[in-house]
């Protein structure tokens, strides 16, 4: 062990674990197994629990990636297939049981990893446990067939098992096993909603938190994917065999992981599509059937199940940012630079649009009309390219949030809804700071992380910024506003008279803005586009008698549901 850390052993119903004390002023475990390596018959399966250990186990260094597509942020992280592990921070001094904060990562279902994010920051502001959590990727976590034997939604079903053993062996670490929140961001922040609508979850946790992903977003689930997925597995000399399915199930469980983990590569890079290449499916278990589908019934043991529990849900202002990579994919061949000079008119109306609408409403014409008109600037290209950020937001992320939010608000009288817009901007995070558009405004994707955790290390992940006094004010401030919320399903502080975050409810949609600057209270956060997103283009659809496309949400998977929920809230609105 390094000289500045001070060893700790703590013996548990499951064995002795070492973990440590450093700098961040926290108890440390790290490399915790909560789950068999997945090899073998057990994997494309469920997870199998772990179980206890015998010898004292190295609670010190790293964990492992589960196995993933290199990247440069993660990069300096060894990947391992036994990666079914977890990662717990607590106060030094812990006294009686607190309240526990499970972190489900993000990275579109492909990346990311437990040990890229330290909770011990929000340990020490909060006084609770934080836990992060592995779960497995690609192709080895969402592979599905679409039949009984590779059902898919293997990495949700490790998200479970974690969850099932933080709630039989917290309380070893000083953690409330009866007080959890789970938390994420982007594809963590799907997969938080996701288990929300598990009613078998019920007990697991209490209180959920979702950053910049949720269920009803067209990011979160995989529609009819098992055609393209079985294409897929002939490459590895496993053709689908509609006959005996079971052999080519068996087939793909003996593909060596390096193998799956470059197969995982070739369908990112080759993906012609803003959509993700893997995810969640309808399997006959944990989803019986669509998300949409699920809120769409106001009768369902899945919306009865999420109303039971508090939410935080909120989004970037300007999570467009992910389209600044697409920009970066085709600007060779429409003869722009995106960094210097932004995204022409004519590119952004019949490319970038173009191949949302075909994606997610069938190429529709009217709605592309209607996009272009709504978000195109002709005559400047710095403010078409803040707007087609500004449409990619509003479609992807903040639409969907609010339909989740409506969905979990209106007639509520059991659990509490808060919704949030991060929009400071003073530090870049996607992009390195000698790259960043000088056209672009606003806060991007996964840029609140930054203040949740990483702030005190951004000068060795970026050495081109710098932080200041009034970054760490932001990140306290927000530190104690998630870990309240775990506390008592609320962000302010207990007793506080005056509430500076109010509580969402269908009538009001109130938000808090945070930045630097100040911290300010808003209604109907940019009400005229969600009204876009969520009655002007089903509007169009519907006149259109378009009955085949996809979109984020309760108002527009297919016209019936469509119509039928846009009856039911069209007052709303």
């Amino acid at each position: 062990m390094d000289q500045d850390k001070k060893e700790i052993t703590l013996r548990t119903r499951l064995g002795t674990i070492i973990g440590f004390t450093d700098f961040r002023n926290a108890r440390i475990f790290y490399n915790i197994p909560y789950g068999k390596a997945p090899i073998g018959t057990r994997k494309f399966a469920k997870p199998e629990p772990f179980g206890g250990w015998n010898e004292t186990r190295n609670g010190y260094d790293f964990s492992p990636l589960c196995p993933q597509v290199y990247t440069r942020f993660l990069g300096m992280f060894r990947m391992d297939v036994d990666c079914l592990i977890l990662n717990i921070y607590t106060p030094v001094n812990v006294t009686g049981k607190l309240p526990v904060m499970v972190w489900i990562h993000g990275g579109g279902y492909t990346a990311g990893g437990a040990i890229s994010y330290d909770g011990s920051a929000l340990a020490n502001v909060g006084n609770v446990v934080v836990v992060t959590i592995n779960y497995r990727l690609g192709l080895e976590g969402f592979l599905s067939f679409g039949d009984r034997f590779l059902k898919g939604n293997y990495g949700i079903w490790d998200q479970i098992l974690a969850l099932e053993w933080v709630k039989n062996n917290i309380e070893d670490y000083g953690g409330n096993p009866e007080e959890v929140t789970i938390f994420g961001e982007s594809a963590g922040g799907m997969s938080v909603s996701l288990l929300s609508l598990i009613p078998r979850n019920k007990g697991l946790f209490k209180r959920a938190i979702m950053q910049s992903g949720v269920a009803n977003s067209v990011f979160a689930f995989q529609h009819d994917p098992a055609d393209s997925k079985r294409a897929i597995a002939g490459q590895f000399g496993c053709p689908y065999n509609q006959v005996n399915p079971r052999a080519s199930f068996e087939c793909m469980q003996q593909v060596t992981m390096s193998t799956l983990v470059n197969a995982t590569g070739n369908v990112i890079s080759n993906a012609d599509s803003t959509l993700l290449p893997v995810g969640p499916v309808v399997d006959e278990e944990l989803f019986k059937r669509t998300i949409p589908e699920m809120l769409a019934d106001k009768g369902s043991e899945e919306l009865d199940f999420f109303r039971t529990i508090d939410i935080m849900v909120g989004t970037a202002d300007s999570e467009g940012s992910l389209l600044l990579r697409m920009g970066k994919a085709v600007q060779s061949t429409y003869g722009f630079n995106i960094i210097t000079d932004g995204i022409p008119y004519h590119v952004f109306c019949n490319v970038f649009i173009q191949g949302i609408v075909t994606e997610t409403y069938k190429g529709n014409d009217k709605v592309s009309e209607a996009m272009c008109r709504r978000y195109g600037r002709a005559d400047d290209q710095s403010e078409t390219s803040r707007q087609a950020v500004n449409m990619y937001t509003d479609m992807f992320f903040l639409s969907p949030a609010v339909e989740i939010l409506l969905v979990h608000a209106s007639d509520n009288k059991i659990a509490k809804s808060y919704q949030f817009v991060f929009s400071e901007w003073s530090l870049p995070f996607i992009f390195d700071a000698e790259e960043f558009p000088p056209w672009y405004q606003g806060a991007g994707h996964a840029t609140d992380l930054i203040y949740l955790f990483f702030l005190e290390f951004m000068p060795i992940l970026n050495p081109n910024i710098t932080i200041d006094a009034s970054d760490h004010k932001l990140a306290k401030r927000m530190r104690v506003q998630w870990t309240n919320f775990a506390k008592y399903g609320n962000p302010n502080a207990p007793g506080d008279a005056k509430e500076e975050w109010p509580q969402y409810d269908a009538n009001g949609r109130q938000f808090l803005q945070l930045n630097k600057l100040n911290m300010t209270v808003g209604m109907d956060y940019r009400g005229n586009e969600v009204k876009f997103f969520l009655k002007t283009i089903p509007s169009i659809l519907e006149t259109a008698n378009s009955d085949a496309y996809r979109f984020s949400g309760i108002l527009a998977i297919v016209i019936p549901i469509a119509y039928f929920i846009h009856c039911l809230i069209n007052d709303l609105f």
